[in-house]
C-alpha cells in the first residue's frame, strides 16, 4: 500500500470537513486514531508492512506535514494517534504532495463558472434560482457538494446544457442537442444527462411539484428522442406557412399532428366548435372520444406536462377559437391531486385565462369516494393547505377542503373504470 498517500488524502478529508477550513480558527487538531483506521489495522500485523508505515510516518513528520504520538508502554511499535499540521503553508505542501488540487481552489473555481453561466439566464427563472442558491452555499462551505463534480469540463458542461434548456423555446432532439453543445452527439445521454435530470428534480421539488417521469421533465424543456406526436379530435383546419390547408374535419375517431407541423403551422381554423376539452390522462382521452365527445367539441390529448412546441400548439387552438363568431368554452379534465391543480393552473395562467376544470370538483370526489386514494403523508396535507391560501387555485378550494376532510385524492382513470 502506498502509505503516504492514504494518509495524506484521510488527513485532508478531516481538514476539508473541519471548522478549521471554513473559518481558520483552530479549535481541535485534523487527527486520526490508528486502532479505528481498518486499513492500519488490517496491515500491522506483517513486519514488513508495519516497518514501512512507521518509516512513512518519519518522513512525513521530518517534512514538517503531520506529528503523532505512540500508545502508551509501546513506543517504537504502536502508533496512537496521528494529526495534521495546522500551518497552511504545510497543508499546501500536502495537496502538492498529493499532486491534486485543493478544495478551495476548486470551490472558486466552479463558483466563477457558475457565474459566468449565471449571467445569461433571465432573472427569477426556476435554474437561476437555483444556481444562486448554489453559488451561496458554495460559498459559504467552500466545497464542491451535491449535483456538480470535481471535474470541470463535467461541470461546465453541466451548466451548458442547465442555461441551454432553461432558455429553450423550440423543439429539439437530445443528439442534436448533445452535439450541438459538446460536438459529440452522445455525450449528453451518456455522461451529462444523470446529473442534469438530478438538478430538474430537485428544482421541481424545491418548487413544491410533483416530479414526473425523466422523460417528461426533459419534454418540459423542450428535448426529446424523436419528434413529438400531439393528439386531438375536432373539427379544425391548420394553416402552414407555405400556404398548404390540412382539413382533419373528417377524422372524427382522432387525429395526429407532429412537431414538425406545429412548427411551420401559422393558424388553426375553427368552424362550430362550442367547446375545447384538454384531457391530462391517455386512458381518459380515448375513452371521452368513444363516450362523451360531441360534434361540436374539439378534445385535446393533453398528456401532463408540454413542452415549448406543444404549448406553441395549445396557443394556436385558443387563438383559433377566438377566429369563430361565437368562442367556444374552455375545460381540461385532471386528477383530483396537486399535480392536476398545477397543470390546470399552468394552462390557465400562461395561455387560457377562462378555462374551466371538467369532473375535478366536490361532487365528483363524493361520487368516487370509495375509488379514492388515501393520501399517506402530512405534507401533502400541508401542501394542500398551502392552495387553500393561494387565491389563484380557488376554482378548486372546495374540493381541496374536502380532500382535506377525507384525506384522500383521486386518479381521473377511477372515474372511467
Amino acid at each position: 500500500m502506498n502509505y503516504e498517500k492514504k494518509l495524506l488524502e484521510r488527513l485532508l478529508e478531516l481538514y476539508e470537513n473541519s471548522s478549521f477550513y471554513i473559518t481558520g480558527t483552530l479549535s481541535r487538531r485534523m487527527m486520526l486514531t490508528a486502532a479505528k483506521e481498518s486499513w492500519i489495522q488490517e496491515r500491522m500485523e506483517s513486519v514488513e508492512e508495519k516497518r514501512q508505515f512507521l518509516d512513512t510516518l518519519k518522513v512525513l513528520k521530518q517534512e514538517g506535514l503531520i506529528d503523532y504520538s505512540w500508545q502508551k508502554y509501546e513506543e517504537g511499535n504502536l502508533i496512537d494517534r496521528i494529526w495534521l499540521n495546522p500551518q497552511l503553508q504545510a497543508i499546501e505542501a500536502c495537496y502538492k504532495r498529493l499532486g491534486c488540487v485543493p478544495a478551495r481552489q476548486k470551490s472558486d473555481v466552479l463558483f466563477e463558472m457558475i457565474r459566468k453561466y449565471h449571467s445569461e439566464l433571465a432573472a427569477k427563472t426556476s435554474t437561476a434560482v437555483f444556481l444562486e442558491t448554489y453559488m451561496e452555499k458554495l460559498k459559504a462551505s467552500q466545497r464542491i457538494g451535491k449535483f456538480f463534480t470535481d471535474d470541470e469540463k463535467m461541470n461546465e458542461d453541466i451548466l451548458k446544457c442547465l442555461v441551454y434548456m432553461e432558455n429553450n423555446r423550440e423543439e429539439q432532439m437530445e443528439r442534436l442537442m448533445s452535439s450541438g453543445l459538446y460536438g459529440d452527439s452522445k455525450r449528453f445521454e451518456q455522461s451529462v444527462k444523470p446529473k442534469v435530470l438530478s438538478i430538474l428534480r430537485h428544482i421541481k421539488k424545491q418548487n413544491g411539484e410533483d416530479v414526473p417521469a425523466d422523460e417528461e421533465i426533459l419534454l418540459e424543456k423542450g428535448i426529446v428522442r424523436w419528434p413529438e406526436i400531439m393528439e386531438f379530435s375536432g373539427g379544425i383546419s391548420v394553416c402552414l406557412r407555405d400556404g398548404e390547408v390540412i382539413d382533419y374535419r373528417l377524422q372524427k375517431y382522432g387525429a395526429y399532428i407532429n412537431s414538425e407541423t406545429v412548427k411551420h403551422a401559422i393558424e388553426v381554423r375553427m368552424e362550430g366548435i362550442r367547446k375545447v376539452t384538454f384531457i391530462e390522462n391517455k386512458a381518459n382521452y380515448i375513452w371521452y372520444l368513444a363516450h362523451e365527445k360531441k360534434t361540436d367539441e374539439l378534445a385535446v390529448f393533453h398528456g401532463g406536462c408540454y413542452s415549448p412546441i406543444k404549448g406553441r400548439w395549445f396557443r394556436l387552438l385558443y387563438e383559433g377559437g377566438k377566429g369563430q363568431k361565437e368562442k367556444p368554452q374552455y375545460f381540461h379534465w385532471s386528477d383530483i391531486d396537486i399535480g392536476g391543480f398545477r397543470i390546470f393552473h399552468r394552462l390557465q395562467k400562461s395561455m387560457i385565462p377562462e378555462l374551466q376544470p371538467y369532473k375535478m370538483d366536490e361532487g365528483t370526489l363524493e361520487i368516487y369516494r370509495n375509488d379514492a386514494m388515501k393520501i399517506q403523508t402530512d405534507s401533502y396535507l400541508e401542501n394542500l393547505r398551502a392552495l387553500l391560501e393561494n387565491p389563484e387555485y380557488a376554482c378548486f378550494h372546495g374540493v381541496i377542503k374536502k380532500m382535506i376532510k377525507y384525506g384522500i385524492r383521486l386518479e381521473q382513470e377511477k372515474i372511467i373504470v
